[in-house]
């Protein structure tokens, strides 16, 4: 059976398996496990070692996946609860992490190419004129050219289960009236960037690549749009060449509280 870990094709059988595991123990089951010439092992030892790959390089699901498809068993045991402590050390005694056990390890790698949709002009009536956009999942990006040579850009990352809609509901935000803050937010970001001159460049991404396998991801669930929506604006925040304006709770910034709007920048760059 061939498979791709990391980028690498490999090749396993069952033969391979059963020859490689000889000579080797099995650790305590704590969470997953499958059962191999009638001895039960954990899945992630297992098929490290039969691959020859450190138990960093795949995650448990890929090593669930890939011995189900040999024709192992693979069962799941009740993980151990660990004891509660006493009344009399509950309080005396803080936070020991050396207690805690390692159930599994979570790797989880995620790509996509950014696609030009087009630039975002003011039409007549001085609102904001999207690109023709698909009626798709995906994600988006605001790309708005500092007005100074050699400033920072600034961008914005989103995602939507429908690109077209949200095209639409960032232009109709002009009122305080919309109940979408962040779409009055980037309303107005929009409007005084391109009144002052300024350039918006709009790009979607449609097809998302997730996990060590490479294997294409739903976008009509949300969790999965979440997760690359917050790799590109994390990635974006890193390198340090464009400001964000995405709001992070964690660091102190957040949305207006009820119909109190806070002052819009200007963006000089």
């Amino acid at each position: 059976m061939e498979f791709i870990i990391n980028g690498e094709k490999r090749d396993l059988t069952r033969a391979d398996v059963s020859e490689r595991l000889r000579g080797h123990e099995p650790d305590r089951v704590f969470e997953y496990s499958v059962v191999i010439d009638g001895r039960e092992w954990p899945v992630k030892q297992a098929f490290g070692i039969a691959a020859g790959l450190p138990h960093t390089a795949f995650t448990s699901q890929t090593a669930r996946r890939q011995l189900r498809k040999l024709g192992f068993p693979v069962d799941m045991d009740q993980p151990p609860v660990p004891a509660a402590p006493s009344p009399s050390t509950r309080s005396s005694r803080g936070f020991d992490p050396t207690r805690l056990t390692e159930i599994d390890t979570v790797s989880a790698t995620t790509s996509f190419t950014w696609l030009h949709a087009g630039g975002i002009t003011l039409d007549s009536d001085g609102w904001p004129s999207f690109p023709p956009l698909p009626r798709a999942p995906g994600l988006y990006r605001f790309s708005f050219r500092a007005l100074e040579p050699g400033g920072r850009g600034t961008v914005y990352v989103g995602e939507s289960v429908d690109l077209a809609r949200r095209g639409s509901n960032y232009r109709n935000a002009k009122t305080d009236r919309s109940s979408q803050r962040t779409s009055r937010r980037i309303h107005k970001e929009l409007v005084r960037h391109l009144r002052i001159g300024g350039e918006v460049a709009f790009s979607i991404a449609t097809d998302v690549v997730l996990g060590v396998d490479g294997d294409p991801v739903d976008l009509r669930w949300k969790s999965a749009r979440r997760l690359a929506e917050n790799a590109a604006v994390l990635l974006a925040q890193l390198d340090g060449e464009h400001e964000v304006l995405n709001i992070d709770a964690d660091l102190g910034a957040a949305e207006p509280v009820g119909d109190e709007e806070q002052p819009t920048r200007i963006i000089a760059g």
